[in-house]
């Protein structure tokens, strides 16, 4: 498989070192801030002699850090300027925000918007309460879509093909114990998403997070994105829902005029 996957490399032109480049920068996770030269050649099963090399361009340029006793790396600054970069350069977030706002105003609670990329959620904007209780942006943060509010209401308006394909390539992993392990019930709990208009989030992504998600298609029916209203079991009650349900459709179809220019329209091959 190895043999055949750079095969298909070069035949597209890429080029072998930037890949690898790459890849190394793609070791460090939220869960793993900083990695040494011996665990990255594990991860990525490269000689330490070759790592090494790639290790010491990509620090001088500003992509890699060393920290403490200089034996171990974390990404560095020039990741965050580019952060910076690509955000602002996504179109849909100067007409979004305004929307998250007033649902923001209405509700008090939290406002997410998410696009889909490669199977997982993606966030892209977030507006919060005055009172901010979340310490970092989510922008750029991906979650399985299985266990997100926002995930299964894309899920739910995706063809049988296409959610069957995102379990397969991601499984159905357990992140709190209200999470959606099992295949048939997670079909289940689509349909009734897709029956209802909107998902909801049980704390299954996060203990003492709730939510209530609405997607956002394109004219032609793509999905594109979607919306969320998240809080605290206190706040998320069911008396809330339906009112709050009116406020996602309504916002929903206002961005529905700029779904063309979320992430994972414009990422689709022609």
């Amino acid at each position: 498989m190895q043999d055949a996957q750079k095969l298909m490399l070069s035949a597209k032109g890429h080029v072998s070192a930037t890949a690898k480049a790459l890849k190394i920068l793609e070791c460090f996770t939220p869960f793993q801030h900083e990695l040494t030269l011996a665990q990255i050649s594990r991860l990525l099963d490269m000689p330490k002699s070759t790592l090494l090399n790639q290790l010491r361009t990509l620090e001088e340029l500003g992509y890699l850090m060393k920290v403490r006793d200089g034996s171990a790396y974390r990404l560095g600054y020039k990741i965050m300027e580019l952060s910076y970069c690509a955000h602002t350069a996504i179109p849909m977030s100067q007409y979004a925000i305004p929307v998250m706002e007033d649902l923001q105003d209405a509700t008090g609670e939290i406002i997410y918007l998410t696009s889909h990329i490669n199977g997982r959620s993606f966030y892209m904007e977030c507006v919060y309460p005055n009172s901010r209780s979340v310490p970092y942006s989510v922008s750029g943060k991906t979650l399985p879509m299985h266990c997100t509010g926002c995930g299964k209401a894309m899920l739910s308006q995706m063809n049988t093909q296409q959610v069957e394909a995102i379990i397969q390539q991601y499984g159905l992993a357990s992140l709190t114990p209200n999470t959606i392990t099992d295949h048939d019930l997670l079909m289940e709990d689509l349909a009734k998403c897709r029956a209802r208009g909107y998902a909801l989030d049980n704390e299954e992504e996060t203990l003492g997070v709730k939510c209530i998600a609405m997607a956002i298609r394109t004219p032609r029916g793509e999905v594109a994105g979607a919306l969320s209203i998240s809080g605290s079991p206190i706040s998320m009650v069911p008396e809330v829902l339906d009112p709050y349900a009116a406020l996602l459709a309504r916002a929903c179809t206002s961005l529905t005029q700029y779904a063309h220019l979320f992430p994972a329209i414009q990422l689709q091959t022609p």
